[in-house]
């Protein structure tokens, strides 16, 4: 049994308890599933303002919550570039009543090519996605799409609700290359973001960061660097682990 399905089995078990005590009349459901845009609730009017990666559902949070939000540009209409073979992506999340978090990656003929169930933080922060180095690659130049899922069980509704990005591997020019070689392991990030390389800019940053908690220099840089791209309303929330 692979870990994806241990982790499954786990939470369908929560779940199947949930349910029964709901069922034996401790409280009430109310099923409702949909989706929702990443600022504001989906209206029918057009989709997500964050291209190719956005937000789609209703709040599964309390009014005057932020929503989840992927760390993808809102500025930016390109596909997210990363040059690893098993990249992190990070999201924030609020603090929310989920009873489980799940990440799926499909392939660009919409294949699922990997899926986890994912811890979830006990209050609001930015958390990092990474797969594992014992999965199949990335393949190069393969456009992929991914979801992140909170399942949010209350005693009075159960909603879902879905982020999701796009991401696609390239390979390294010989220049960007030696210029990674070259940048002290501190200044990796600002490479990888002069060279458009977003998924990398992102999390080198934010480990630097998890490194170095109290520098004032770096945790001002990652403000600018979410600021720059429509994500100010994340730009201060803290880093999980």
């Amino acid at each position: 049994m692979s870990t994806y399905q241990v982790k499954l089995l786990s939470f369908l078990k929560l779940k199947t308890l949930v349910l029964t005590l709901l069922f034996l009349g401790l409280s009430t459901i109310s099923l409702s599933r949909s989706t929702f845009a990443n600022v504001t609730p989906n209206t029918g009017e057009g989709t997500a303002d964050s291209v190719p990666g956005g937000t789609r559902g209703e709040r599964c949070f309390n009014e005057g919550q932020k929503p989840v939000t992927p760390l993808i540009p809102k500025t930016n209409k390109k596909l997210g570039l990363t040059l690893a073979s098993h990249p992190t992506i990070l999201i924030y999340v609020e603090t929310n009543a989920a009873i489980a978090g799940e990440f799926i990656l499909k392939d660009s003929s919409d294949q699922k090519v990997y899926e986890d169930i994912v811890s979830l933080p006990d209050t609001q922060g930015i958390i990092g996605i990474k797969i594992p180095s014992q999965e199949p690659e990335l393949k190069v130049d393969e456009a992929y799409s991914w979801t992140f899922t909170l399942i949010c069980e209350a005693s009075v509704s159960e909603m879902e609700v879905v982020v999701e990005g796009s991401i696609q591997r390239v390979n390294p020019s010989e220049d960007l290359r030696m210029k990674l070689l070259q940048a002290p392991e501190s200044d990796r990030w600002l490479v990888y973001s002069e060279a458009g390389i977003w998924y990398e800019t992102l999390a080198t940053l934010a480990e630097e960061i998890r490194s170095n908690p109290n520098s004032v220099k770096l945790n001002s840089e990652w403000k600018k660097l979410l600021n720059s791209v429509g994500l100010s309303e994340v730009s201060k929330e803290p880093l999980r682990k």
